[in-house]
């Protein structure tokens, strides 16, 4: 019991001496993106949306959250596309940033696939994002049941680095905390369109696209996008 009792001393005494010594942690008051998302993007213009009160109420109060409805401006109907983009940046509290299929299931949503995609930027510069296809039921306006679906594509930013998956997000931020002496201030941008070929343009205020035709405008707009808002491909564009 002496022994056992002496090692846990020492390694008390271990622990705090390197508290003592350790160089103090970076804050993560420096994002990897601005705080704002642009009003023109590509072929795209956006029109500012607020946040909606389920979301106020569930992320903590110091939390930014950015979000525009974008769309093919000076087109009919049959030809618009819409997509709608958020950016949610994380304040002192680190649960402003968490799994999107969390959320999504929250609302109804099931996914139905998961897929890493990568997005050339005009610069050069890949990257990577998260592609979920999602579906949920809704009640039409004449009662009837239909199908919606979805894609919902999202990444993370840190202080320098991106990643789309939250497992690597969290590993990276506890290697980057002991090694780089950084505490990222992640961000969490995503984009979402609607798939709408088993809908109506009146229905859906769209032209018809399955799910490839979507995720491509997805990904066009992110290309577009990004560089508007993520610091480390501003610099490379």
């Amino acid at each position: 019991m002496i022994i056992r009792a002496s090692i846990l001393l020492i390694l008390c005494g271990v622990t705090l001496l390197l508290c003592h010594f350790s160089p103090q942690t970076q804050g993560g008051e420096a994002a990897g993106v601005i705080e704002g998302l642009p009003m023109v993007a590509g072929g795209f213009v956006g029109e500012s949306e607020e946040p909606s009160a389920r979301e106020r109420d569930l992320l903590p109060a110091d939390t930014i959250i950015k979000k525009r409805r974008y769309h093919t401006p000076g087109r009919a109907v049959e030809a618009r596309d819409v997509a709608y983009a958020s950016l949610v940046i994380a304040g002192n509290d680190t649960r402003s940033i968490h799994r999107p299929e969390v959320c999504l299931d929250g609302q109804g949503w099931t996914i139905t696939s998961s897929t890493v995609r990568q997005v050339k930027m005009v610069s050069g510069a890949a990257l990577r994002v998260r592609d979920l296809a999602i579906q949920r039921e809704e009640l039409a306006p004449d009662r009837s049941k239909r199908l919606l679906r979805a894609h919902y594509v999202y990444w993370f930013v840190g202080s320098d680095i991106t990643t789309p998956s939250n497992l690597e997000r969290q590993l990276l931020s506890l290697k980057d905390s002991v090694l780089r002496n950084v505490n990222h201030r992640w961000a969490y941008p995503s984009v979402m369109a609607y798939v709408t070929d088993n809908l109506t343009p009146r229905q859906s205020g769209e032209r018809p696209r399955d799910d490839e035709e979507t995720v491509k405008m997805l990904l066009t707009l992110i290309r577009s996008l990004a560089p508007k808002f993520q610091k480390d491909l501003m610099t490379s564009s």
